[in-house]
This record gives structure tokens, C-alpha cells and sequence, in this order.
């Protein structure tokens, strides 16, 4: 009946929020979304052994008190897949693990995943990850998952289950890279005499509370203090909105990075995202939500930061293409 348990499990809704369980140590250890309490956890532990184990669909419909064809019904119906499809893709990941973490030998790991042959795992394996296992060894991505939106999933033993080397969410990354980025720009700003950065840019501001005509130094500054507005609305924290000299617009950016993932982490903390609040700073005052904020200023910066870097390049001071959020978190 242990097994049965699992299904029912399985069959509950997820959480809103990403929290994540594991079960089972050494082996086929489960790491799981759903909430459970302590019995519950126990049988999972159970499962996990039992599911490790070298059994058949006959088998695991035993355990479960069903006979083969009712137990294919309820686990593909609460699971989504059938039962030795689950353990088959459980066991896959975990070779996937081991694949970039350990030196094991791919024929060792093979084996270890109940093939019988390294080329069927080889087939198996390139039909899950879409590349062969020495090639997905040898690029040692962090995640090892096939199917995201499985409720289950190998976990290492006694680890978290989050296995990349930082946990930056979209949003932080989105802004660590605006930062960055405008940082590079600052820099070879510093090659151009005044007048050419008081030159209207080619280009316009989007928002009709803008004047549409815009220069180079007005777009960097508002896009170093690209947080400054919403720092002194949601914590009242006073900070120039858009800096007039370069070295003003250096202290700017680290101020109003880490103002904005202030806010941002109390956000994410609080689960506040559809929340609204007064902005008194703005004349009128308005209501907005904080999701809304956040993808306005994210938004935005990421326009002026584009129309930046084609201006940079047509005056041609060293800035000859806009990285790429996925180069930046590769750190490169």
C-alpha cells in the first residue's frame, strides 16, 4: 500500500511557492513539491528503497494490493505516467547527476540504471537530455531534471536540491546585469568630450512624461538611477533620479542596484508581488502593484540600455556588441 500512498500524494495540488522536500539517502533518494507531513515522509522513504530495487510493473502492482492493469490506470492517471516510466526517468536523472559530479565511469552509471547494455542506455539517455552521455559529461550543465513539471525528481542525498553555484532568480539576474552593463558603458563614456554626450541621441524616450528628445547623458544617467523613483515611493529612501556627470552616475549604479533588490527580496519574502501601494512621490498620487513596478523599471532599463549600446557603437569607442544575460551568468 505504500505505493498507493504515493500516488495520492502525487494526485494533490502544488504549492504556489518553490519548496522542495527529499526523501531517502544512498540511493534513489526523491525530492518532491508537495507538502507532507511525518508518516507521509516515512512511506515515501520506503517507496524510494523499493523503487530502487530491481522490480517490474508486476512487482510495484503488487506492492500496491492491485493487480497490474488497475495499478497502470491510477499511477498514469495521479502521476501522469506510468509506473516503471517514473522510475525509469528517476533513475536517468540520477545518472545525470553522477554523470557531472563523479568520475564514475559511464558503463559503471549504465548499469547502475538498470541497462543492461551501455548502448541502450546511450539511446535511452540522448532521447531524454538529447545528447549522448560522454557529450553531456563533458559540458557539466547543473541541471540534471528532464521534465520540470514533474511533481518528482532524483535528489542528491542529504544536499539541497538546488544544484547550480548561485540561486540569482530572473529578476536579480536582470538587474545585476543592467548594473554591470552600465558600468561597461560609463567607462567608455569617459572617452568622449562633453559635448558629444549633450548631443541629442538619435533615438527618443518612450514615455510621454519624458521630453522625447533625449542626449546620450541624460539616457545613461536615468538609466544608472534606473531605481531611484521607486527606492524613494516604496522606502523612502532619497537617491538622485538621474545623475548629470559620469563619475556622479558610477556611484549611482552599486545605490541603486542594491535598492532595487531590496526591494525585490521583500517582495519575493513576503509574496507581495499582486499587492498594491500608494506612490505619494508621484503628483497625482497613483496605486500601482509591486509586480507591476518591478517589470516597468526592469522593462524599461532594459530599452535604455539597448539604445545606449547602439549609440556606443556608431561613435565607436571600444562598446561593439550588448552582452547577453546568458553570457553574463556564465560570468564571462
Amino acid at each position: 500500500m505504500l505505493l498507493l500512498k504515493l500516488l495520492r500524494l502525487a494526485s494533490r495540488p502544488w504549492i504556489a511557492y518553490d519548496t522542495f522536500g527529499q526523501v531517502g539517502e544512498g540511493s534513489l533518494a526523491v525530492q518532491y513539491r508537495l507538502p507532507m507531513n511525518e508518516e507521509e515522509r516515512e512511506q515515501q522513504q520506503a517507496i524510494v528503497g523499493e523503487m530502487d530495487a530491481n522490480q517490474s510493473a508486476a512487482d510495484l502492482a503488487n506492492l500496491a494490493a492491485y493487480s497490474k492493469p488497475q495499478f497502470y490506470r491510477i499511477a498514469k492517471r495521479r502521476l501522469g505516467e506510468p509506473p516503471m516510466t517514473v522510475r525509469r526517468r528517476l533513475l536517468l536523472e540520477r545518472a545525470a547527476y553522477r554523470l557531472t559530479r563523479s568520475s564514475q565511469p559511464i558503463t559503471e552509471i549504465a548499469f547502475d540504471a538498470s541497462f543492461e547494455s551501455l548502448e541502450g542506455f546511450g539511446r535511452a539517455f540522448k532521447a531524454a537530455f538529447g545528447l549522448a552521455p560522454s557529450r553531456y559529461r563533458s559540458l557539466g550543465p547543473d541541471e540534471y531534471r528532464i521534465d520540470l513539471k514533474e511533481r518528482l525528481h532524483f535528489a542528491p542525498p542529504l544536499q539541497s536540491c538546488r544544484q547550480g553555484e548561485s540561486n540569482m532568480n530572473v529578476p536579480e539576474l536582470m538587474t545585476r546585469h543592467h548594473c554591470a552593463e552600465m558600468i561597461r558603458f560609463i567607462e567608455a563614456c569617459e572617452k568622449l568630450p562633453d559635448d558629444r554626450l549633450d548631443r541629442p541621441m538619435s533615438t527618443f524616450e518612450p514615455y510621454i512624461w519624458c521630453d522625447p528628445t533625449v542626449t546620450l547623458r541624460q539616457m545613461m544617467g536615468r538609466a544608472s538611477a534606473f531605481a531611484a523613483p521607486w527606492m524613494d515611493a516604496i522606502n523612502g529612501e532619497k537617491v538622485e533620479y538621474a545623475p548629470s556627470t559620469l563619475e556622479a552616475m558610477r556611484e549611482a549604479v552599486p545605490i541603486n542596484q542594491e535598492g532595487f533588490l531590496r526591494i525585490l527580496a521583500a517582495v519575493d519574502r513576503d509574496g507581495s508581488y499582486d499587492l498594491t501601494f500608494v506612490d505619494a512621490v508621484c503628483d497625482p498620487p497613483e496605486v500601482f502593484s509591486y509586480v507591476g513596478v518591478l517589470c516597468h523599471a526592469l522593462t524599461n532599463a532594459a530599452y535604455r540600455r539597448m539604445v545606449i549600446t547602439q549609440e556606443l557603437r556608431s561613435l565607436e569607442i571600444g562598446i561593439d556588441k550588448l552582452q547577453d544575460p546568458i553570457d553574463f551568468a556564465r560570468g564571462s
